[in-house]
């Protein structure tokens, strides 16, 4: 149960499902609220990468953190989806032998993450298009753009690239002195039907110095595959992102 509010409700249920969507494993999200703004239910589908008591958690920090809603654990259920059964599966080259691979790092979390803030397209000469893309982090936001012909796979690509540009930026102005940087290189961008819904699949490679880490992150798509293609590259980088400034 949520605890009761003495002010308006300043949250919707899309905004509050969109940054469900946008935690670490997080594939879907579903609200069901009274009509005084209560929230009775929060359904919440996950691949296995978060345990489905971490995701709990999540749900009721990041709730807590960006709309100061207050969410009972007992009204969030969380079922997961093996989505490494997806068919096709996404296969990555093996890494040059000098590569050292890296888990990616824990990050607690009462951390703050990388937030969706907003998305323009702008149509360019030459069938072209221009994906603008801001994120918010630690109270600041970055814009990273790219361009790309008006056909939707580079479409959702150059959407990913703007997204990890805006990171990119953000990674910059808080590395400490003697910090390495950081590079994100997106590895590719796939669409993937699976239990009757379209997913938007993301894979990224992190270099930092000679170390490289692959990252993943899926997000379902719905109405819009650009954003879920921003959703699934926050979902991919976020944890290590935050883990490597931290």
């Amino acid at each position: 149960m949520t605890a009761p509010r003495n002010d308006p409700v300043r949250w919707s249920i899309p905004e509050a499902e969109r940054l469900i969507t946008s935690l670490p494993g997080v594939v879907e999200a579903r609200i069901v609220a009274a009509p005084g703004g209560e929230v009775e239910e929060v359904h919440v589908s996950t691949t296995t990468e978060v345990r489905p008591k971490q995701t709990v958690r999540n749900v009721e920090t990041a709730l807590l953190a960006h709309f100061d809603l207050r969410v009972d654990h007992r009204v969030i259920s969380v079922s997961q989806l093996d989505i490494a059964k997806l068919d096709p599966p996404v296969v990555h080259p093996a890494p040059t032998p000098h590569v050292h691979l890296m888990p990616e790092p824990e990050v607690a979390p009462r951390e703050g993450r990388i937030l969706f803030y907003g998305h323009q397209v702008e149509t360019e000469r030459s069938n072209q298009v221009k994906h603008r893309v801001e994120i918010e982090w630690r109270e600041d936001r970055y814009v990273g753009e790219a361009s790309a012909a008006d056909l939707p796979r580079p479409k959702l690509e150059a959407v990913a690239m703007a997204t990890l540009q805006a990171i990119e930026m953000a990674v910059r102005e808080h590395l400490a002195e003697g910090q390495r940087a950081v590079t994100l290189s997106l590895d590719g961008v796939k669409t993937v039907d699976a239990f009757d819904r379209r997913f938007v699949l993301v894979a990224v490679h992190a270099i930092s110095g000679r170390n490289l880490t692959r990252l993943a992150g899926t997000t379902m798509s719905d109405e819009s595959p650009d954003r879920a293609a921003i959703l699934a590259t926050l979902q991919a980088t976020d944890r290590w992102v935050r883990g490597h400034i931290e």
